[in-house]
């Protein structure tokens, strides 16, 4: 009960998973031969630079390097001044060498980094590994493949033990990818292919927001949006070529590049890419020309964030996501209706490969509302249809401001593996938790729909712990789909929402009604309790032990105070219930006995489970009825959104008038200086033939 109230008071006050604001992080860059070819360039080292451009001080970072052995260049520490500028160093000294590739001694070699560094308290740890090749160990340290397997035996569970997620990069196609992919899904880290050099910037990028999970403004067209409450912003873009570095328009028309010398204002080019840093940048619409379309991220430093409760690093195929998100300005919920009424909150889902899915963020789930902030906003997508990484992106637009969020999902095993359990009495389907899956509360109900789409009932609400059975009633033959929905939170205090795949199963008429009792009453009531009614000496009185409860001895008087005690206990719980009821406070919402659902049983009579069949259906149509409402809400939402996106591509992609005629402008005053330095050049010219003729004829002068 104490667990429970606790519990139930954590859940009241909104309490969420408590994210590490800082990381610990080590990379792993390989610099073996092979990269000469695959990388003639350099991009690698030049794009880990945005790494050690975007980290915080209070982040940690060092960074190996591997080929036939690993080097530490940078022992991890913290990102002191020191320390950024060494690794900056660092990496503009490093050139492909080696003719081999350790992989095996990497990941060693971090193991030991991590041990030697020690654990921060409120760090991230995470090991990034890019590597273009396969394991290629010199053969007289031993053969490739074995030293494949004593990663899998030795590396790899010990990752797990630390805790140590693995980020495994493949670098072009020649990489093992099946190898680095195995590195991540078995340490619960990230996979990416990168198949270009050129784009290897954007695994940095990736692996900041997955680690940070970063505040950004959207990059719609070529145009971004900044407001006053942002203290810093950080572009970083593709560039559409090469050999031109982009170009950024500030809100009042000033051109920033490279070239350019604004005040504070740094800027990081690489062939691939560019990197942008603005201090206080001026609020309002900015442009960026020059770079590849949905190909950028604007990073913010700001105090008004979207932030996203609840949100899973895990999920189950079986599982229905829950997107939340809500505004906070100096890390207290914003509420204010004049900002929270005109903002638009999205979400979109996308499965690798696969059409992205956008919903509108609308109220919490009624039934779990109490779990969730009073400002919070929610999306309910269906459940994920495959295994994989899942990308969602969430945004809140407003009116002055627009934020982002970006996060990779796993999705891995479901949470519940049914199976249909026939023999002797009625059929079964068995619910069992899948291995490290823990639920706090979880209940549910259970649909049969024939093959014409009737609902044949809905029985029971099981509370499930490691798992459950659900039986069918005997009076029931023929083809039948059972649906389920749970609904409840996970060990942790997150919303959680199942629905298991349909079963379908062909029930055999005739089923023994004894049987089905027996089961209903394994279902409900637990294995133990379940052995306990089964067992007939349970709760008699033995024949050499003491009485039962019925038989017991009265509490003599001496033992009145004892009583006192009890009845001020109940006086005081009568007084919780009262104020339960009366003032309803979250805190002691538990205490409030919910109407329950009358269920089918078998000794019910014929038209009374009629009426119950008839109540259900009814009450099942005015839920369609009801979800038909939302529907065309959330159509008319998303035509709204639809409207504001082109408005704004549009407002964004098409440059003013005054723009239009200071680029005119600026163009005639290039050729005017074009022309003049070519005049200049050939004055200059002419200059020093005339000198050299001068000379020449001084010298013959002297002569004669």
């Amino acid at each position: 009960m104490v667990f429970l109230a606790v519990w139930v008071l954590a859940a009241a006050m909104g309490v969420g998973l408590a994210q590490a604001r800082e990381v610990q992080l080590l990379m792993a860059l390989d610099i073996s031969g092979s990269m000469k070819t695959t990388d003639p360039q350099r991009l690698l080292p030049k794009s880990a630079h945005i790494m050690v451009e975007l980290l915080d001080e209070k982040d940690s970072l060092g960074i190996l390097t591997f080929e036939d052995v690993t080097l530490t260049r940078l022992s991890c520490g913290l990102l002191s001044p020191q320390q950024r500028g060494k690794g900056y160093q660092e990496l503009t000294r490093l050139q492909p060498r080696g003719l081999y590739t350790d992989l095996f001694q990497a990941l060693a070699s971090g193991l030991k980094c991590f041990e030697h560094h020690g654990p921060a308290k409120e760090a991230k740890r995470a090991f990034l590994l890019i590597s273009d090749g396969q394991m290629d160990i010199d053969p007289r340290k031993g053969n490739s493949k074995a030293f494949v397997e004593r990663v899998h035996q030795e590396i790899l569970p010990a990752y797990r033990k630390a805790g140590i997620p693995i980020y495994a990069v493949a670098f072009t196609e020649a990489s093992d990818q099946a190898f680095l992919k195995s590195l991540a899904e078995q340490t619960g880290g990230l996979f990416l292919l990168i198949s270009e050099a050129k784009n290897i910037h954007q695994a940095f990028t990736r692996v900041y927001e997955n680690l940070k999970g970063p505040q950004t403004a959207p990059l719609v067209g070529n145009g971004f949006l900044i407001d006053s409450q942002v203290q810093e912003a950080i572009v970083v873009v593709t560039r559409s070529n090469q050999g031109k570095a982009v170009a950024l328009q500030s809100p009042k028309g000033e051109k920033i590049n490279p070239a350019s010398k604004t005040a504070g204002v740094r800027w990081y080019s690489a062939p691939t890419f560019d990197m942008v840093t603005i201090p206080r940048p001026e609020p309002g619409n900015w442009t960026v020309s020059g770079h590849k379309a949905g190909e950028g991220k604007i990073i913010l430093m700001t105090d008004l964030k979207l932030d996203c409760p609840h949100m899973p690093e895990e999920a189950g195929t079986d599982e229905v996501l829950l997107a939340g998100a809500l505004l906070k300005d100096k890390e207290k919920p914003v509420s204010a209706a004049e900002v929270l009424s005109p903002t638009l909150f999205t979400a979109e889902l996308q499965a690798e490969g696969g059409k992205p899915l956008q919903l509108p963020l609308g109220p919490p789930p009624l039934e779990q509302r109490e779990l969730w902030p009073p400002e919070a906003r929610v999306a309910k997508f269906p459940p994920f249809a495959a295994p994989g990484v899942w990308q969602l992106k969430i945004r809140a637009q407003g009116k002055t401001f627009q934020r982002e969020r970006n996060f990779s999902i796993k999705v891995s095993i479901p949470w519940y593996k049914v199976k249909e359990i026939s023999g002797e009495g009625p059929t079964q389907v068995e619910y069992l938790l899948s291995p490290g899956r823990e639920v706090a509360q979880m209940v549910g109900c259970f649909s049969i729909i024939n093959p014409d789409g009737g609902v044949a009932g809905t029985f029971g609400q099981p509370l499930p712990g490691s798992g459950f059975r659900f039986s069918f009633p005997p009076e029931l033959s023929g083809s039948y789909q059972l649906n389920a929905h749970l609904t409840g939170a996970t060990a942790s205090g997150r919303p959680l929402i199942l629905q298991p795949p349909p079963v379908n199963v062909n029930l055999a008429s005739g089923a023994a009604a004894k049987g089905q009792k027996k089961a209903d009453q394994t279902g409900e009531m637990g294995p133990k309790k379940a052995a306990a009614a089964s067992d007939p000496k349970i709760g008699q009185k033995s024949a050499d032990g003491p009485a039962t409860a019925a038989t017991a001895a009265p509490i003599p008087r001496s033992r009145k105070w004892l009583w006192i005690g009890v009845l001020g206990l109940a006086a005081f719980a009568i007084t919780l219930v009262t104020v339960a009821y009366t003032f309803r406070p979250k805190a002691l919402s538990f205490l409030i006995l919910k109407p329950s659902k009358k269920t089918i049983s078998d000794d019910m009579p014929p038209e009374e489970q009629n009426l119950l069949l008839k109540a259900h259906v009814e009450t099942l149509q005015k839920e369609k009825g009801q979800l038909h409402k939302d529907l065309a809400e959330m159509r008319e939402n998303i035509e709204k959104l639809m409207a504001a996106k082109e408005e704004l591509e549009a407002r964004l992609g098409q440059p003013s008038k005054e723009y239009q005629e200071k680029t005119k402008v600026i163009k005639e005053l290039e050729q005017r200086l074009e022309q003049a330095e070519s005049e200049a050049k050939s004055v200059q010219e002419e200059y020093m033939a005339l000198y050299a003729r001068s000379q020449q004829e001084k010298q013959t002068l002297k002569k004669g």
